[in-house]
């Protein structure tokens, strides 16, 4: 990834893309738990990465955080599966790239494969926090809402904040590489909206703020932002232990009900 500072309170991103299977943090993660395949901590040696997921179309309709068990997490050789409370860890090598991928079926319903962005380990704790994703119907309308390409990506937006910038409201994203991908806004509640023209503070932490759409899958995205305050901070950005390179996955979707998760640091 390259930043490019244009003004204080506008600057240039490069999201390096690829299109293999791979996988943001964001929000507050809780304890340790889920079933992993990985090994043990030994001495610092590993890496142990955990989060929560909870149900995209559930807070919509009730405005509540409702955990989603039975799905399976898979980072390179390991997987993990989700707890009743929406929990899920798995160890790896401290050297190693993180990239999990979060997919399956819970009480028979069956959920979009998730890839979050790409990082290393800044600790030996990485904590992806908040996983707020669609089931494979809600991400089927949130597409027919887009009016979006299937054959093209879609991108959730993710936000965190540091240091003096304490709101990401009336930010623009706008997407100057590739042609043709197009910005849609999220509203106070959560929906996408037709009529948003910046980004509004997330009702949850965690909960995207916008999505990018008809993305050529494996693009590198050359991202945008302006914000009255703030700015983009540049990559590799340190957030809850993960080192974000900059890097997401993206792929078409479909087939495969594939979306993706990018997660930008505003200071």
């Amino acid at each position: 990834m390259r930043m490019h500072p244009l003004t204080p309170a506008m600057c240039l991103v490069l999201f390096a893309a690829c299109s293999s299977s791979s996988s943001t943090p964001g929000g507050t993660g809780g304890d340790d738990g889920g079933s992993s395949s990985g090994g043990e901590d030994s001495g610092g040696s590993t890496v142990t990465e955990h989060g929560l997921v909870y149900d995209y179309g559930t807070f919509l309709t009730s405005g509540t955080l409702v955990a989603v068990p039975g799905l399976t997490v898979t980072d390179g050789d390991e997987t993990a599966t989700t707890d009743a409370t929406g929990n899920w860890s798995i160890t790896l090598p401290l050297s190693a790239t993180l990239h999990p991928v979060v997919t399956g079926t819970s009480k028979g319903d069956p959920y979009s494969n998730l890839m979050l962005p790409t990082a290393t380990a800044a600790a030996s704790d990485v904590d992806w926090g908040n996983i707020i994703f669609p089931d494979v119907s809600t991400f089927q309308l949130e597409r027919v809402t887009l009016g979006s390409d299937d054959a093209q990506a879609v991108v959730h937006v993710v936000t965190d904040l540091s240091g003096a910038c304490t709101s990401v409201a009336g930010g623009v994203l706008t997407v100057t590489s590739p042609p043709g991908a197009k910005v849609n806004y999220f509203d106070s509640t959560g929906y996408p909206s037709a009529t948003a023209t910046s980004m509004v503070d997330p009702p949850v932490p965690g909960r995207p703020v916008a999505d990018i759409f008809d993305l050529t899958p494996g693009a590198d995205i050359t991202l945008s932002v302006t914000h009255p305050t703030c700015h983009l901070a540049a990559y590799p950005v340190t957030v809850t232990g993960a080192s974000l390179t900059g890097q997401v996955t993206t792929k078409a979707a479909e087939p495969g009900d594939n979306n993706s998760a990018m997660n930008i640091v505003l200071e």
